[in-house]
């Protein structure tokens, strides 16, 4: 479509006939995702309220759109990889975000782990230079008030070296995963933990049982190891039924899926209802 064409459909937008504006934002929505650095430079509130907010609003709707249709083919994919979903949901709140960006900052930290990574060496052993690296040469650590959106999303954690439990988590998972390290996120009550697997054979699409578990990490706290006890005392602590899904790990899509589920729940609490309801529609499309 040229240039002339667009723009008289963007001035079309702030048109009292409600059809025809229907009829616009659709046609503009047709274009796609490419359309919107055009939409972008057209937006200016203070100009004229009306058009920018329903340019606002459509630029958003191509937005969520198009991170439906990236979340489906990520899901469909023969090995769901972490990182990239970890970087579609912190595409949500951060629509400008770019793959190869992220890709490149978590490399350089793989990279830094690596050169001090033996593979001869034990699980144990191979844990204490990730985390002395990750958290000690690096920096990275748990911070208690990290509960905003920004604070879940790739970005945020890699920028601050700052975040909670599951952000820091997936993070971890992301690293260990690129070094070969069968490290998988753990779901337990109100925490979110990580296992080394003594093999992963129960593949990326399937649930690992307690059985495939060598002992069990804390992203929060700097990596500190933990048993199977320790987590039915906390269990107990929380005064709720002990379930197989607190011990055993799960696959990059469950883990993804739990990340949503926290957001869902921050933004019910903060009454961001129209938030909280499209991340219900993105959890639904993952499964």
């Amino acid at each position: 479509m040229k240039a002339t064409e667009i723009s008289a459909l963007i001035t079309l937008l702030d048109d009292d006939d409600q059809e025809v504006v229907a009829h616009v934002s659709e046609r503009i929505k047709s274009l796609g995702k490419s359309i919107v650095p055009t939409l972008e430079k057209v937006w200016n509130p203070d100009f004229n309220p009306i058009q920018s907010e329903r340019l606002e609003n459509l630029i958003h709707e191509i937005q969520f759109e198009d991170l439906l249709h990236a979340i489906e083919v990520w899901r469909e994919t023969p090995t769901v990889d972490v990182l990239k979903g970890y970087f579609l949901i912190s595409s949500y709140f951060f629509p400008d975000l770019n793959f190869d960006e992220i890709e490149r900052k978590v490399k350089k930290i793989r990279q830094k782990i690596w050169i001090e990574l033996n593979y001869n060496q034990t699980p144990l052993e191979q844990v204490q230079i990730l985390n002395h690296v990750f958290y000690y040469h690096l920096g990275f650590s748990g911070d208690q008030n990290a509960a905003s959106n920004a604070d879940f999303c790739i970005n945020h954690v890699l920028d601050t070296k700052k975040g909670n439990p599951i952000s820091l988590g997936l993070l971890y998972i992301s690293l260990a995963q690129s070094l070969q390290l069968p490290i998988y996120g753990v779901r337990l009550i109100n925490y979110f933990i990580l296992a080394f697997c003594k093999d992963p054979s129960f593949g990326e699409r399937n649930e690992g049982q307690e059985s495939d578990v060598l002992f069990y990490i804390n992203p929060f706290q700097k990596g500190v190891i933990f048993s199977k006890n320790q987590i039915a005392d906390y269990i107990k602590r929380m005064n709720t039924p002990a379930k197989s899904q607190y011990f055993s790990p799960t696959n990059s899509t469950e883990v993804i899926i739990e990340l949503i589920d926290y957001l869902i729940f921050i933004n019910e609490q903060n009454n961001s209802f129209d938030v909280a309801t499209e991340l219900k529609l993105i959890r639904k499309k993952i499964g």
